[in-house]
């Protein structure tokens, strides 16, 4: 079987102490999973091609026996970016080291980059590109922090973070001490953002526990010992940089009113929730109330200023559960889910304790909309990390993929579990077709992280996923479906992630809304492309464009099953090979 199989669309050339005495634990969270589902109309199939393409990766997490240190067990991510720019993704993946010092260099255990190079197989640069950080790695982030045209990263750690710039030849440059943003603490995930309306990317970055080996204690479960939940700990404060656009950031979570206690964060994403313009920051948080930032100015508890940021996750209804209880968010992901054209908030969650759906009712309210819409049925079971959206059949519904996962270590049962895509029916109810989509899902792993990206151009989503104790895995989307696509790469006039913009297309009798983010999944960063399920709609399509900037533009008459490159102020223009 070939790792590349079908026809490509028409896409540009360019590229504290361990043994300490066991106690009952605290902070983890504590009706059953519905396996019954509808079967599609059409069937999903999914394959992993990870060996066979090259992909050869097996996280190193220092896990030792009877340790129980929280970092072992938090996995690590991915990010899929065209780092070289020849018009085909390539893949990032985060590794760990050996923990009794994460900031020693080492090259045994560094995070690896593998190249597209666009038959369907991966070559491993990581060596001769520079990619090799070497630090107990959590999450990466994408994106271009100096708008030179070329994708750098940001790499949290449990020690110092990292930024690699993209030096545009194929290599990267340390530069996160020179930028001022190797912030110590525990991070987690990142979000690439404009937060001060300057036109460049600013950083903010998730910070978990104030965890070190002098603090580190292990607990007791069911006469079993285990890892400490975050109820054992303090929380470590959230960073925000501000780009001062000469290589450089600024530490300023207080000046622009981003500055939360409490939150022990996991995930972040940026997305312009009530469309006015400027996009707000919602921080999932592990057993402590989320955060929504916002400078909507109507909400916002104090001083109404529009330069600043207020937390209004409690007002808005998107904290806590419906029952007024916090949850452990691990992983996030925003779509509009049942097609009304405003963005939802999707959670993941601890092991019988549900997932969550937050359905958006306009002007900042959320509904827990968790019940209705099924997703409780399908998660008591589980333990989600990483999540995903994307339309796997191209039917205009948007698809939920779920990695999951325990935390208590492998002498607790369940420990490893099923992975889990769920179908939208076009209303914003799901059921679960994973026993329907391929071997990997029959399977049970310990999964962390997970990305999207159509590294094959074929105009379908693949999934990178992350595990511990055995190779990550690529998924490669090979679903049939007859249907069309449409594939938009939008960047701002400036060159940078077009985030808190939005999208309306339409085409035939149909209309569509479609909210540019940023960040969200678990420690990961998918593939920045837009991809549009049109169902059997073979027509053009016409786009209405609203940028960040406020600008709006309208381009008519785009051919479908092709990707699409339109920059603010300029023609749009179709992706094509040499």
């Amino acid at each position: 079987m070939s790792c590349n199989q079908g026809s490509s669309p028409e896409v540009p050339k360019r590229t504290r102490k361990n043994e300490a005495t066991p106690k009952v634990g605290t902070g983890l969270s504590t009706m059953t999973r519905s396996d019954a589902f509808v079967a599609p109309k059409i069937t999903p199939k999914f394959t992993d091609v990870a060996e066979l393409c090259g992909v050869a990766f097996e996280r190193f997490s220092d896990i030792v026996p009877g340790r129980f240190f929280l970092p072992e067990i938090m996995g690590g991510g991915a990010a899929w970016f065209d780092y070289d720019g020849d018009g085909w993704l390539d893949l990032y993946v985060v590794n760990g080291c050996q923990l009794d010092d994460p900031d020693l260099s080492q090259t045994n255990y560094v995070n690896r980059l593998f190249r597209n190079e666009g038959n369907g197989s991966f070559s491993d640069v990581t060596f001769s590109s520079g990619a090799l950080e070497n630090g107990y790695g959590q999450g990466c982030a994408v994106g271009d922090f100096n708008a030179d045209g070329f994708p750098d990263l940001y790499v949290t750690n449990f020690g110092k973070n990292s930024l690699l710039e993209n030096n545009g030849d194929g290599t990267f440059s340390k530069v996160g001490s020179m930028a001022g943003v190797n912030d110590p603490s525990w991070g987690t995930s990142t979000v690439w953002l404009d937060l001060d309306d300057d036109s460049d990317l600013d950083l903010y970055v998730v910070n978990y526990l104030d965890l070190h080996r002098g603090n580190s204690e292990v607990c007791e479960y069911n006469g079993k010992k285990g890892y400490c939940g975050p109820g054992s700990y303090q929380a470590t404060a959230d960073r925000v940089y501000l780009n001062q656009n000469d290589g450089t950031f600024i530490e300023s979570a207080g000046k622009m009113g981003l500055e939360a206690v409490d939150g022990k964060g996991l995930a972040v994403i940026a997305a312009d929730f009530d469309y006015d313009g400027m996009p707000d920051v919602y921080v999932a948080n592990d057993m402590a109330a989320n955060f929504l930032f916002t400078r909507t100015r109507d909400l916002a508890d104090g001083p109404r200023s529009s330069s600043q940021f207020h937390n209004v996750a409690q007002a808005s209804g998107c904290a806590v559960s419906r029952d007024g209880k916090n949850e452990a968010s691990m992983g996030i992901a925003c779509a509009d889910f049942d097609g009304d054209g405003l963005i939802d908030i999707f959670l993941t969650h601890y092991f019988q304790a549900k997932n969550t759906l937050y359905r958006n009712r306009g002007s900042l309210i959320f509904d827990d909309d968790s019940r209705r819409s099924r997703i409780a049925a399908t998660s008591f079971a589980t333990l989600g990390f990483g999540t995903a959206t994307f339309d796997y059949d191209r039917d205009g519904g948007i698809d939920l993929f779920i990695t999951n996962g325990h935390v208590l270590g492998p002498e607790h049962e369940p420990f490893a579990m099923k992975p889990q895509l769920l179908r939208n029916d076009g209303t914003g109810r799901f059921d679960d077709i994973s026993p329907l989509a391929g071997e990997y899902f029959l399977d049970r792993f310990v999964g962390r992280g997970v990305a999207t990206g159509d590294y094959d151009n074929d105009g379908d989503a693949d999934l990178a996923v992350t595990h511990l104790h055995r190779p990550m895995s690529l998924l490669r989307n090979e679903t049939e479906t007859g249907r069309h696509f449409l594939g938009l790469q939008l960047k701002t006039a400036t060159r940078t992630l077009a985030v808190g913009g939005r999208v309306v297309l339409t085409f035939g009798k149909q209309k569509r809304v479609i909210a540019l983010t940023s960040g969200g999944s678990y420690l990961s960063s998918s593939d920045s492309r837009l991809l549009v399920g049109l169902g059997d709609f073979s027509g053009t399509v016409d786009l209405e464009i609203r940028w960040p900037s406020g600008k709006v533009e309208q381009f008519q008459g785009l051919e479908n099953d092709r990707y699409w490159l339109i920059v603010e102020g300029h023609q749009s223009m179709p992706f094509t090979l040499p």
